[in-house]
């Protein structure tokens, strides 16, 4: 089961995929349903989703905005497209980041009529900053997800994990590395009352070479849907900050983060 109530899970992430805020989820984003009413009221192509973030990370004077939008075929594969400003009070100028993806469901949830089979998913990120400092530009990020939604407890509950595939330092943000590194990814969130989300996610850090590492990071969320529109608000801590250290940072401290979404 997909949705429960009015829950319209994933959102567009800041890199433009169908998802939370950080990490992708199994799900194409805004499906088509039952109704078969897509995209011009076709059965093939869904309805756009678009979202829009803040992160403000004021240990480091770091200010973070993206936007996205994504798209499905035949609920199996999503494109989607996300660009990203970062503005880092030690950097001059702001760093613009593209980002290109691609997702592809190989197992619908609850497939072959087993209702314990999670929805499973491939996908890549086509990823390029204009940060001056990065050794390479642009690279692919590659991941494999799983999610499942349980309706079978006091309150739904969606449970998320997957590896993602990665050299970006920062998210690629800073570039790119020598090195791929692989990390873990999760997240729980649950659905205590109709039309509201509370969940945490985290994604495991990495090492990329050139002494390049980036801090795991976490965050708590709530999500608050009307109608077609969902309004985020959540906390996210990076590891503590040292950006202004001699070495290449890996953390950049705790702060919050906004949303708004629309699925059209």
């Amino acid at each position: 089961m997909r949705f429960v109530g009015a829950c319209r899970p994933p959102l567009t992430n800041i890199e433009g995929v169908g998802g939370v805020a950080f990490n992708p989820l199994a799900y194409v984003s805004n499906p088509i349903g039952k109704d078969g009413a897509g995209l011009l009221g076709n059965t093939i192509v869904s309805k756009p989703n678009v979202g829009a973030w803040h992160i403000s990370l004021p240990d480091s004077d770091i200010n973070w905005e993206a936007a996205g939008v994504n798209i499905s075929f035949f609920n199996r594969l999503e494109l989607g497209y996300g660009h990203e400003t970062v503005d880092v009070n030690v950097i001059p100028g702001k760093i613009e980041k593209d980002n290109f993806s691609a997702k592809l469901n190989l197992l619908p949830e609850n497939s072959f009529d087993m209702a314990y089979l999670p929805a499973v998913s491939v996908g890549v990120i086509h990823k390029k900053t204009d940060f001056v400092g990065a050794t390479e530009d642009n690279n692919q990020d590659y991941y494999a997800v799983a999610t499942k939604t349980l309706t079978n407890l006091p309150i739904p509950v969606i449970l998320n994990a997957g590896v993602l595939s990665t050299k970006g330092y920062v998210r690629g943000v800073l570039g790119f590395g020598d090195d791929r590194d692989e990390a873990f990814f999760g997240n729980v969130e649950i659905i205590p009352i109709k039309d509201v989300i509370v969940g945490w996610e985290y994604t495991e850090g990495t090492d990329v070479g050139n002494n390049m590492s980036t801090h795991s990071m976490w965050d708590a969320h709530v999500a608050w849907m009307i109608n077609g529109l969902t309004l985020v608000a959540a906390y996210t801590d990076t590891g503590s900050e040292n950006l202004y250290s001699p070495a290449p940072a890996s953390a950049f401290g705790n702060g919050w983060v906004i949303s708004a979404q629309y699925a059209f």
